[in-house]
């Protein structure tokens, strides 16, 4: 057995660990890759906590639909394609964080809304995102605006996505905020990251009549 073989005892875990592998080879041919990696810009608005709430400009992203959140390394993969070259341009376009996940908190079942985002750079944005070759691939943003925001340490598997659901939910009551659409996720750590180290997002957007 090679000596520096992983084993995970979460088959879907594994998947991403391997995904994430190949950026890590990428990486050495593009320095910063993983080092300063571009996140979208906020401003924060109240702090409680691992509770937030967040100011955002829209946020251009690439989106790929997303079975559930059991099924997600052929969305993941699709989206790496692109940020590769496979698109419109032929362009490489740095990797960013979060990894943006809509859909059921469930690891199984239907999630006919399920999908999973990219952040796409400011600079690339700017002068225009290029359209992407791969099926179901489509451009678009997240809406500028207020959101509520919990962090939850951990790894992203089920349990810990419907706790951060629920305590994000207490709090927004708590507060007397008003909400709209669901909940949505954002990842910020590849999967080696250590599960107390791991940065995890449960985000849900603010109504505009919310003072």
């Amino acid at each position: 057995m090679p000596k520096n073989h992983l084993h995970f005892a979460d088959p879907a875990r594994e998947s991403w660990f391997m995904n994430f592998k190949t950026i890590v080879s990428t990486a050495l041919l593009a320095p910063g890759l993983l080092f300063g990696i571009e996140k979208p810009a906020y401003e924060t608005i109240e702090k409680e906590g691992k509770f937030e709430i967040r100011k955002y400009e829209a946020i251009p992203v690439v989106s790929a639909p997303m079975d559930n959140m059991g099924q997600r390394d052929q969305s993941f993969r699709k989206l790496f394609q692109y940020i590769s070259g496979a698109n419109e341009k032929k362009q490489k376009i740095a990797m960013t964080s979060p990894v943006f996940m809509e859909g059921k908190a469930d690891d199984k079942g239907e999630n006919p809304n399920g999908r999973m985002s990219f952040v796409v750079p400011a600079a690339i944005a700017k002068t225009g995102t290029p359209q992407p070759d791969g099926e179901g691939l489509k451009t678009n943003e997240i809406k500028g605006g207020k959101v509520a925001i919990l962090r939850f340490s951990g790894w992203d598997n089920e349990a810990n996505r419907k706790k951060a659901v629920t305590d994000l939910s207490t709090f927004t009551t708590a507060k007397k905020l008003k909400t709209r659409g669901d909940a949505f996720f954002a990842i910020y750590d590849p999967p080696w990251t250590p599960e107390f180290m791991r940065r995890n997002e449960v985000w849900i957007k603010l109504d505009e009549l919310n003072k």
